[in-house]
Formats: structure tokens, C-alpha cells, sequence
């Protein structure tokens, strides 16, 4: 029964049972003398040896007979001592002893078990130590120099206020040295340092930036074979200078820029195969000796000298700003613009990319991008700088510059009318009565392929706090709104190459690919205002409208000479006076003893005068005759009035602060009546404008005549 139960008992308690024999003395016959069991045995697993312990192999033993075996089948009996597996040595490394200083602990000489991480005072690792007794306590700062905090001053970086040590070299952020920094922690970086160049403009004016556009010079001697299309007399190699230099030229030359920024299609690079036309245009540039700076358009990468080739010539000019980053599309760099010292604005230059038509010679580079639209890439690259700068000098205005227009310009001339939906358009924005101040210009057509259609790219841009984006592409479009705070405006023309608009007889502008009436080509000025930075006025320059008209019946005049503008008794350029597009001035010989200024209106507009001039002066005196024929007035006020920005700043020569200094020929005060068919002086107080005035021109009613001369200010 004892035998039966115990194989019930191990069956039930699922261990391995093996019979099991022990002899005995008396009869073998005996049942009852048989003392043989089946081994339950339990298994034990194996325990590697380490540096701490013994280990053991693994082994069964029998509940019944206590007795060990090697296997399951408890065949093999093993004693005690073969289960032993011996302990291992320590696996000593050696750590050499450090004399403790200022800036660092020392530490005893010492090895250290790699294994069980014990400590020991003895190679045999026999001698165990306290981990703690290891280390030596630093020593005091005994060369410690105390510097004080340091604004940053033009691009002069500054730094916190730290604690230097020469013993041990070492920087903190306390004198108690518990924090310590690296060296690169002190530093305050000047905002001036973060863009990529920076223009320097003396103090003491308003900084002027021109913007010039699609010039996409086109040398039709290099046009590949089969294509048609072409006017070969008026693209030819030796027209470069009349379709497209004398413009820029005369615009430069009228409105002396300090920075020159250039949107795109710089040349036609389909027809620019040789270069020769990028190194004509580089060179012509580089002898205004002006800071200027260029972006690519959706033609120039069509170049079989390819992009990269490209690039490297604006980065050998001198005076071209320009650098070539592995940034998606070619070109993305920024250009700050300062005055003594202070970051006032900083220029974002981008390619927008979409040349669909790119050489394989501008596709090797592998960043050249054939869709319009900006890489991931590089709106992290601008998104960080115009971050650090903002973090550094909040009052830092940003501006972007590039090629394609977005989506969002289409919203921004909708309160014009613009349809996108329409191919051509006929909107003049500066004879609409309605138009907003300071904004201009013409809108001829649709928006050809804008992109970012999600407002995404433009959500984020304007998130940074962008005030303005300087477009080109649309030849018959040179707008400039202000929508939603932010500036929106596509760039004069500059050159008569490819599509460009005239201005017809009976006052219609059209767009063509060749002279149909006197051609619209110039730039669009930006002035700056010393003081915040922010966009004063800007207006458009047209080439052949200015004073020394060189077009059509007065080409071959001489620049006649006028008594002019004057400040404090001194004539200064004619620059500081300019009309708007829609009002011209030209020198005439008034009669045998005056010249005067013609300023004509074609539509109500404005002819400016620099308000940098206003700057401690208390009085402003002008000269001026009306024929007879001029007898349109403005809405609400006379023939003509100075507008002043902002409205409160006006003075109350005519008893009403709302912008305007009404000249009237019903006026009842003398100071302001005017008279017609004789000259007359009038005296304007401008005490107290020099710092607050952003704008100061004569705002003249559509199709007025006047004489002006001896403007001065006192």
C-alpha cells in the first residue's frame, strides 16, 4: 500500500519518479522487508559564479532519499562538492590619482571592480573601501574675476554678468561658482551679427531702398534653334542699353538708393546660354558702387551655364550681396539694414523656386526646385534667424523679397475689384477715389501660378511679424497695398524686355511685348524712416517723367536748370522731390527770366517732398503760378493741398487738423487763396514736424497744371 501511494502522490504532484533499491539484511522474501522507492525528485537550476558569490551547476535531488543527481533521470548520483561552481576574481580597473583643484575633485588612488562596482585600495581588490572615501574635495576659487553685465553696441556683442576663474578656466554664473557655464554662455549676441549682410546707412536721413524688377534681358543672337517669337532688332545683343540700362540708370540716378534689391528674372536664361548676359548686368550694376542684392526668378535658372555657376558670379561681385546655401532653390540669404548701430530692418531674400523649364545644368546641384513654393528648409532657416533677431531686438522691423507671388496677394487686391478669375484687368488704384492712403499703382492681369494656396507658408510668415513682401513676375501688375497691416506689392518693371506696359495717348495703359505708347519701366522706391525703421511712402519712379525727360518731343532737350528745392539756402537734389506716377514734374522755361518745375496731374496723385528735410526746420516757403485752365479742385478742398501724416501732426494754418493745408482759390484767408495766371509765395509753419512727419506732399487734382519753383525750407 506505502509503494501504491507514493506513485499516486508523485503522479499527482507531477515529479519524475525512479525506482529506488536499498538492501537489507533479512529475508529478501519478505514483502514487507522490501524498502525500494521511486526518486521524486526536484530539479535546481544552474546559478553562474560572479566576483561576490560561488555558484552551483544545475542538478535534481529526490524528496525522499535527499540524495543529488547530474540528470532527470536520476541515474549519475554527484555529492556536494561537484555542485560547487568557484567565484570569480574581481575584474580590476585602475583609476590613477587626481590632485583635486578650484575647478574640479581629485580622488585617491584606487581600482574598481568593472563587475560588481566595489571599490578597493589594492590591485588584488583584497581590501575593500567606501566609495565615498575615494574623492578629494575641491579647493577654493583663488583667481576669481568678477565682470560685469555689457549691452550689446552695433556689432559689438555683450555678455551677462559671470565669474571667470584663471586657475581652472573655468566660467560661472555666481560668485559662490556652484553653477558653472561654458564661455559661450556669457555672450549676448548683437542682432546686427545674426543676418547674413548688413548695410550701413548714416545717420541723419531716412534710409532709401529701391526695388527693381524683372529686367530678364533677353539676347535674342543667342536664341536656340527653332525658336520662333522673337524680334531680333528689338532683343538684339547691342539693345541691352536702351531697353534696359539707361532705365535703371535714370532711376538710380534720380533716386539714390542706399540698397538695391532686385526681384527676380534677372535675365531670360534661355537666351543667356554663354552667361554673357548675367556678367553684362553684374557689371553694370557693380558700377553704382551701391549695395544690391538679387534673388532668382522662374527664368534664369534656364541657363545652360547652370545655377550654381550663376550664384558664383553675384558672390565674386563687390558690392552684390548674395550667398549661395544648400537651401532649397539657390540664393536665400538675408540683408540687415542699420543706422548707428541699431538693426532697423532686416531683408529676407528667397528664391521661390518654379522654373519649370531648368537646364539638367542648374537640376545637378539636387536643391534646385522646379515648383513655385518654399522648402521645408527654408522656412526653418528663417524662421529660427527671424526668431533670434525678434528675442534680440523686438523693434526690428522684416521684410521678405522674392520672385512668385502667394495666394494671399490676390486677397490683398480684392478691395480693388481684382478678379483672379479674370486674364486681364484694368485697375489704376491711383484714380479711384475710394483708394486707401498710401496705396498705388496698376493692376493689369490675373496672378500668374501663385502658390501656398493653403496659407500656411504665409500664416507662419506673418506669425514672425513680417510687414511687407516685395514681389516680382507680374510685368503688368506694379501694385502696392497694405492688407491686414502687411505691405503687399509687386515691383515696377525695369527693362522693355519681354511683356511691359505703356502708357497710351488717350491715358490707357495696355500690356504688350513692345512699344505701343510711352513705355512704364522704373522701379518702385521704398523709403525708410530713420527712426522706427517702418515704410515711409513709397512710391513708384517712371523713367522718362522725371525732370529731365528724355522721351519722346523733349529727347533731345538739354536738363534745364531750375531754382529748386533748397534747405537752409542750399538747392539740394532733385531727388528729395518725386512724383508718384500719376503726377509728373519736368524743368520748362517758364519765360525770358523764370524756369519752373511743370507739374502735371494725369490723375490725382501726389509730387513728394523727403521729409528727412523737415528736420529742425520751422518754416517751408514755395513758389507757384496757375494758369488759367487749372480749375479742377479736390474733393472737399481747392485746386491743390499738402497732405501731412499723420492728420495731428498738421499745423492749423487753415484752422482744420485733418491732414490737410487747404490752397483754395474760394479760400476767405489770404495765406491760403490762390489767384490764377500769377505767381505766389506761400509760407507753411512746420514747427514741431521734423520727428513726427512720415509724409509731406503736394496732393493735386486730376488734370491740373502748375508752375513751381523756389521751394525751401528754413
Amino acid at each position: 500500500m506505502r509503494k501504491i501511494g507514493s506513485i499516486l502522490l508523485a503522479t499527482f504532484l507531477g515529479l519524475t519518479l525512479t525506482a529506488c533499491h536499498l538492501e537489507d539484511s533479512s529475508n529478501a522474501s519478505s514483502s514487507s522487508d522490501i524498502t525500494e522507492h521511486v526518486h521524486q525528485c526536484t530539479k535546481t537550476r544552474e546559478i553562474p559564479a560572479t566576483c561576490t558569490r560561488e555558484g552551483n551547476i544545475e542538478h535534481w535531488t529526490c524528496l525522499i532519499c535527499d540524495k543529488m543527481f547530474s540528470g532527470e533521470s536520476a541515474k549519475i548520483e554527484i555529492k556536494s562538492k561537484d555542485l560547487i561552481i568557484p567565484q570569480k576574481s574581481h575584474e580590476a580597473v585602475y583609476v590613477a590619482e587626481v590632485k583635486e583643484s578650484c575647478g574640479s575633485i581629485g580622488n585617491i588612488e584606487y581600482w574598481k571592480c568593472a563587475t560588481c562596482d566595489k571599490y578597493f585600495e589594492d590591485n588584488t581588490c583584497t581590501a575593500e573601501i567606501e566609495k565615498s572615501s575615494v574623492k578629494i574635495g575641491m579647493l577654493p576659487h583663488s583667481a576669481l574675476t568678477h565682470h560685469d553685465a555689457v549691452a550689446t553696441s552695433g556689432t559689438q556683442n555683450g555678455n551677462i554678468e559671470y565669474w571667470y576663474c584663471s586657475d581652472c578656466n573655468n566660467y560661472y554664473s555666481n560668485k559662490e561658482c556652484t553653477v558653472q557655464i561654458t564661455q559661450e554662455d556669457t555672450v549676448v549676441f548683437s542682432p546686427v551679427n545674426i543676418p547674413d549682410f548688413i548695410v550701413e546707412v548714416e545717420t541723419g536721413r531716412d534710409p532709401v531702398v529701391l526695388q527693381l524688377t524683372d529686367t530678364q534681358i533677353i539676347d535674342a543672337a543667342q536664341a536656340r534653334p527653332g525658336r520662333g517669337g522673337l524680334d531680333y532688332n528689338f532683343w538684339a545683343t547691342d539693345q541691352v542699353e536702351e531697353r534696359c540700362y539707361d532705365y535703371i540708370t535714370e532711376t538710380i540716378e534720380a533716386t539714390k538708393p542706399d540698397f538695391i534689391i532686385l526681384t527676380g528674372d534677372i535675365v531670360y536664361g534661355e537666351f543667356d546660354d554663354s552667361g554673357s548676359a548675367l556678367l553684362s548686368l553684374i557689371d553694370f550694376m557693380e558700377s553704382f558702387e551701391i549695395p544690391w542684392a538679387p534673388v532668382f526668378g522662374n527664368h534664369d535658372n534656364e541657363s545652360k551655364k547652370g545655377v550654381d555657376w550663376q550664384c558664383e558670379q553675384f558672390e565674386n561681385a563687390t558690392y552684390c550681396l548674395f550667398e549661395q546655401k544648400t537651401l532649397t532653390g539657390n540664393g536665400n540669404y538675408s540683408v540687415g539694414i542699420t543706422q548707428g548701430g541699431v538693426l532697423k530692418r532686416v531683408f529676407y531674400m528667397l528664391d521661390s523656386n518654379g522654373c519649370a523649364s531648368a537646364s539638367s545644368e542648374s537640376l545637378a546641384n539636387g536643391h534646385t526646385k522646379t515648383s513655385a513654393g518654399f522648402g521645408q528648409d527654408q522656412i526653418e532657416w528663417y524662421t529660427e534667424e527671424i526668431k533670434a533677431i525678434k528675442e534680440l531686438s523686438p523693434d526690428t522691423k522684416i521684410s521678405f523679397a522674392y520672385h512668385i507671388q502667394q495666394a494671399i496677394f490676390s486677397d490683398a487686391y480684392k478691395k480693388y475689384g481684382f478678379n483672379q478669375s479674370q486674364q486681364y484687368q484694368n485697375i489704376n488704384i491711383d484714380t479711384l477715389e475710394n483708394k486707401t492712403e498710401g496705396d498705388f499703382g496698376y493692376i493689369g492681369r490675373q496672378l500668374k501660378g501663385p502658390w501656398d494656396t493653403s496659407y500656411s507658408v504665409w500664416n507662419g510668415m506673418k506669425a514672425l511679424g513680417v510687414d511687407s513682401v516685395f514681389v516680382g513676375h507680374e510685368h503688368c501688375n506694379s501694385a502696392s497695398v497694405v492688407y491686414e497691416g502687411v505691405r503687399f506689392q509687386f515691383g515696377q518693371k525695369s527693362s522693355e524686355y519681354d511683356r511691359f506696359n505703356c502708357l497710351n495717348s488717350d491715358g490707357s495703359i495696355t500690356g504688350n511685348y513692345y512699344v505701343t505708347g510711352t513705355s512704364l519701366i522704373g522701379g518702385t522706391v521704398i523709403p525708410l524712416s530713420e527712426e522706427t525703421g517702418e515704410i515711409k511712402a513709397p512710391y513708384i519712379y517712371l523713367c522718362g517723367f522725371a525732370e529731365d525727360d528724355n522721351e519722346g518731343d523733349n529727347a533731345n532737350e538739354e536738363k534745364i536748370a531750375v531754382n529748386g528745392l533748397q534747405y537752409g539756402g542750399v538747392y539740394v537734389t532733385t531727388a528729395d522731390m518725386y512724383g508718384d506716377g500719376s503726377v509728373t514734374a519736368k524743368g520748362v522755361v517758364f519765360d525770358e527770366t523764370t524756369n519752373a518745375y511743370m507739374v502735371t496731374a494725369n490723375s490725382q496723385g501726389k509730387l513728394y517732398v523727403n521729409t528727412a528735410l523737415l528736420k529742425g526746420k520751422k518754416t517751408f516757403t514755395f513758389t507757384v503760378y496757375l494758369p488759367s485752365t487749372s480749375i479742377e479742385k479736390l474733393q472737399g478742398y481747392g485746386e491743390f493741398a499738402i497732405r501731412v501724416k499723420p492728420n495731428e501732426s498738421e499745423p492749423s494754418l487753415d484752422g482744420k487738423a485733418d491732414g490737410y493745408i487747404d490752397f483754395n482759390s474760394s479760400a476767405s484767408d489770404p495765406a491760403l487763396r490762390l489767384e490764377f495766371g500769377k505767381w505766389q509765395t506761400f509760407t507753411v509753419d512746420i514747427t514741431g514736424l521734423d520727428s513726427t512727419c512720415t509724409e509731406f506732399a503736394f496732393n493735386i487734382a486730376t488734370g491740373n497744371i502748375l508752375y513751381v519753383k523756389d521751394l525751401a525750407f528754413y
